[in-house]
C-alpha cells in the first residue's frame, strides 16, 4: 500500500479492485451509519433518545448539518464505486475531505454545546414558568401552588377584575 497522505496516492482515482479496501469499509459503514442516525434525529423520530427539549432541539440542528455532510461523503463513495470520474469526484482526495469535514462539525457540537446550552436551557426555563404563571393567574389555589414551586417566593396577587354593577 502506498503512503495514504501523498499527493499523488489522493489525486489518484482507485482502481476496480481497490474500491472497497479497509478504508472504504470503515468510511462507508461510518458515513451510512451517521446518515440513518442524522435523518432519524432530523425527522423526530428520536424524541424519546432525549429527555431534554432544549438538546433535542439543539441536536435537530447538528443533524442538518450531518445530514449534508453523510451524503456528501456517500456520494463520493458511489462515484468512486460505480468507477465513474465526473470532474475528478472519485479521487481518493474528497473522502478524506469528508473525514475532516465530520471532525469539524463534531468540534463544532462540542463547542456549540459548552457556549450555548446554559442559556438555552435557562431561556428555556424562564419560558415554562412563564407558562405555569399564566395558566395558574385566572385561580388563586394554582396560584399559591406556582409559588410553593418556584421555591417559597412571596404569592403574587391575583388579577384585579371589575365588580359588576347591579
Amino acid at each position: 500500500m502506498d503512503n495514504p497522505f501523498s499527493w499523488d496516492y489522493l489525486t489518484t482515482v482507485p482502481g476496480p479492485n481497490e474500491v472497497f479496501g479497509p478504508f472504504a469499509v470503515v468510511f462507508l459503514i461510518l458515513f451510512g451509519g451517521g446518515f440513518l442516525v442524522s435523518l432519524i434525529i432530523y425527522n423526530d423520530w428520536a424524541k424519546k433518545w432525549f429527555k431534554d427539549p432544549v438538546l433535542h432541539r439543539m441536536a435537530k440542528r447538528w443533524s442538518g448539518f450531518g445530514l449534508v455532510l453523510f451524503t456528501l461523503g456517500l456520494f463520493f463513495f458511489l462515484i468512486r464505486w460505480l468507477q465513474i470520474n465526473p470532474f475528478d469526484l472519485g479521487m481518493r482526495l474528497w473522502l478524506w475531505l469528508c473525514l475532516v469535514a465530520l471532525f469539524a462539525l463534531i468540534v463544532y457540537m462540542a463547542w456549540d454545546y459548552r457556549a450555548n446550552y446554559p442559556a438555552a436551557r435557562a431561556a428555556y426555563d424562564d419560558q415554562v414558568k412563564q407558562r405555569l404563571y399564566m395558566q395558574s393567574s385566572s385561580d388563586p389555589r394554582k396560584l399559591q401552588a406556582y409559588a410553593r414551586e418556584i421555591k417559597g417566593q412571596h404569592t403574587p396577587r391575583p388579577r384585579p377584575t371589575r365588580r359588576k354593577r347591579l
